[in-house]
Formats: structure tokens, C-alpha cells, sequence
């Protein structure tokens, strides 16, 4: 049986009402897709896009650090190790310069080295801080015992783990912001835009640049374990016990032992001038030894032993007639 007009209206009803909602949606689409672009675009000519810019930043931090956190993704421990001995060796030059060839041939390196040379009062010793790769320090320390005896060791270990892991979550979330600051700079649309976006670009690369730093330290700590190496001739606790009236003595005998040496340097440095004065002296007086007898030739007074000269007031003198002594009386 042929369907009616009517029918046919009534089943192309559902097959319309089907298309105007597609309609309606792809239109809906459109217009939203459109605004978002619009929106991006005024708001680099407001001002606002550096807002934008760093907003990301927290998200991807926390992205970084959930990603981390989780079982899968989580990185190796981050263990930084420092230690500290002392070596009693016969010869701590010797020893410190073994040490020293011991490090280099382990791949790693000597950071600081004194020596102090052996004196009459104090023995000689030496210190060393040496950096070797964290799997090797275990080896490190025992071949301490090739210096010598070895009289204390101590060791640290700490766990930088969440450090580093912070450090790395705000170093990827200053990243992604200073990508998308240069991705703002070629689409800004006035100076003053371009300056803001520049500000802020920079602050951020220096903020970056320093987070940076500070983690290539922390590697190079978890990386490299530190060692301080302190080499002695004789154990500290026998160093120490030398007091009371032993190390009194000791010290007298140091100190006189000094103050001779002193003496001796200086006589060594005043003999030369001494030695020099006294030529003068004899140069003085045989010169005036040729000078006296002329002075006599000429009449004036001398000098010459046994003989008195007329000036002299303490000379004996001839008594005068006047000055005749009294006689003295018979029965006396």
C-alpha cells in the first residue's frame, strides 16, 4: 500500500531534526575555537599573557615531582658520603704522597694537600683532602692501611634523595615557563609588551641559571665522596700525655736549646763588626804613640814614664831656703 503525503511528512520529521543538531554543534564548535584564539591574542597585547606564561609553572612541577614519586619512575638514592681519618706513619711526606698516587690511579683527585716539615720540638706531619668516585670509597678507606696504622676512621652517609628531587621538579618547571616566555616574545604586539615579557624572561633565566648550580654541586657531592686524611708520626693520644714535669723539662731544655742558638747567631753577626773595631782601636793608638815624642823636641811637656813634667801638680818639688825645716831639740 503507497504511503500517504501525510506519512511521508512524518518520517522525514526525525531525519531533520538529526541534521539541525549536527548543524547546531559543528556551529558551536567553531565559535569557541575561535574565541580561544582570540582571547590568546589580546591578551599578549594586554599585558596578560606573561601571566599566562608562569602560570604552567606549578603544574609542571608538581607534575615533575609526582612522576618521580611514583614506584615505577622513582631514580636511584642520592647518597652523599664524607669521611675522616688519621694515619700514624714513620714518614707522613712519604705516606701523603702515596696516598696521593692511590686516589689518582682510583679516578679521583687531590683537592688540598699541607705538609709540615719535621723540627727538634714537633714531629712533621701532613693532611690531605681527597675526592674519590662514591663506589670506590669502601677501597679507599681500607687502603689506608698500606700508609700506615690507622688510629680512627669516621665516615658519614646522607641521604639527598628529596633535595635533588625538588631541586629537578623547579628546574623543569622554570624551563617549560622560559620556553613559553620566547614563544610570547616573537607574537608580542607592542614595545611595552615586549619589555614586560623581556623582564620577567630574565628574572627567570636567573632564577634557572642558579637552581642549575646548585643541582651540578649536589651531583658532583653524590658522584665524588670526600675524604680528609690527617697523617702522623706517633698516635694523638701519646702526642697529648706529654705534660707535667716531663714536658716541662722537655720544654726548658727546647727553650734553652733556643735561646743558646739565638746567642750564637748573634755573636756570629757582631763578630765581623767587632773584629773591625778593634783594628781602629790599635790603629789609634800606635798613632798616637808616633805623635808624643815630637811634641817633646819642641819643648812643650811629655808624657814619658818616670819623668815628671814642670805642669804637673802632683810632682815632688826642691824645697826653698825659706822654707828650711826647724831644727829639732837635743833630747828628743
Amino acid at each position: 500500500m503507497p504511503a500517504t503525503p501525510r506519512q511521508a511528512r512524518t518520517r522525514r520529521a526525525p531525519l531533520r531534526t538529526v541534521l539541525a543538531a549536527t548543524l547546531l554543534l559543528v556551529m558551536t564548535a567553531c565559535s569557541s575555537g575561535g574565541a580561544d584564539s582570540g582571547g590568546a591574542s589580546s591578551g599578549v597585547e594586554a599585558g596578560g599573557a606573561v601571566a599566562d606564561a608562569v602560570a604552567p609553572e606549578e603544574a609542571a612541577g608538581a607534575s615533575v615531582a609526582e612522576s618521580a614519586a611514583e614506584p615505577g619512575a622513582a631514580a636511584a638514592r642520592e647518597i652523599v658520603t664524607t669521611g675522616r681519618a688519621t694515619v700514624v706513619a714513620d714518614d707522613p711526606a712519604a705516606a701523603a704522597t702515596r696516598l696521593a698516587r692511590l686516589v689518582e690511579e682510583a679516578g679521583g683527585r687531590v683537592e688540598r694537600r699541607s705538609e709540615t716539615a719535621a723540627t727538634d720540638d714537633s714531629p712533621g706531619s701532613a693532611s690531605l683532602t681527597v675526592r674519590v668516585p662514591s663506589d670506590r670509597m669502601t677501597g679507599a678507606v681500607e687502603a689506608l692501611d698500606k700508609l700506615g696504622t690507622v688510629e680512627s676512621v669516621d665516615v658519614d652517609s646522607t641521604d639527598v634523595t628529596s633535595e635533588g628531587q625538588d631541586l629537578d621538579a623547579r628546574i623543569a618547571a622554570l624551563t617549560t615557563s622560559t620556553d613559553r616566555l620566547r614563544e610570547l616574545m616573537k607574537s608580542a604586539g607592542s614595545t611595552e609588551d615586549l619589555l614586560q615579557v623581556e623582564q620577567e624572561l630574565s628574572e627567570r633565566q636567573a632564577d634557572l641559571d642558579a637552581l642549575t648550580a646548585q643541582r651540578q654541586r649536589l651531583s658532583d657531592q653524590v658522584a665524588m665522596s670526600t675524604l680528609d686524611v690527617e697523617i702522623v708520626p706517633e698516635p694523638v693520644a701519646a702526642a697529648q700525655s706529654r705534660g707535667g714535669f716531663l714536658g716541662g723539662l722537655a720544654s726548658g731544655w727546647g727553650a734553652l736549646v733556643t735561646t743558646v742558638q739565638t746567642v750564637v747567631l748573634v755573636l756570629g753577626v757582631l763578630l765581623p763588626w767587632l773584629a773591625l773595631g778593634g783594628i781602629g782601636y790599635l790603629g789609634y793608638r800606635w798613632l798616637r804613640r808616633r805623635t808624643r815624642p815630637e811634641a817633646g823636641a819642641d819643648g812643650g811637656p811629655t808624657d814619658r814614664p818616670g819623668e815628671d813634667g814642670p805642669g804637673d801638680p802632683d810632682a815632688p818639688h826642691p824645697a826653698s831656703p825659706d822654707e828650711a825645716p826647724e831644727p829639732v831639740p837635743a833630747g828628743r
